[in-house]
């Protein structure tokens, strides 16, 4: 699943969770395949963000797991003090763990 801007949105796209607008209305059920018609609906009752199906978009400010590994160990590069050492393990399980596929 992925949390998409609604600019990112394109017909096709299967719905994660339903879609609701700031009033707490929903305005789409969970899997539903979007449309044209829902994505002008959406924009005209000021929804910001879709969870869709999948990772159908890679996001410009998104990272690969691998990108994510290497600039952790640029930062970390040099570093003996084993406090600090231990919160680069830390990271790189997180990293491991948020880019696995559910």
């Amino acid at each position: 699943m992925q949390r998409l801007p609604l600019s990112y949105i394109k017909p096709g796209m299967k719905t994660f969770e339903e879609v609701v607008d700031a009033n707490g209305r929903v305005l789409c059920g969970k899997g539903i395949e979007l449309t044209e018609e829902h994505i002008k609906r959406f924009y005209e009752l000021g929804v910001n963000f879709v969870t869709v199906e999948g990772h159908p978009v890679n996001l410009p400010w998104e990272k690969t797991l691998e990108e994510e590994l290497q600039a952790l160990n640029k930062r970390f590069e040099g570093i003996k003090d084993p406090t600090l050492l231990e919160i680069k393990k830390i990271l790189e399980e997180f990293f491991k763990e948020k880019y696995q596929e559910p």
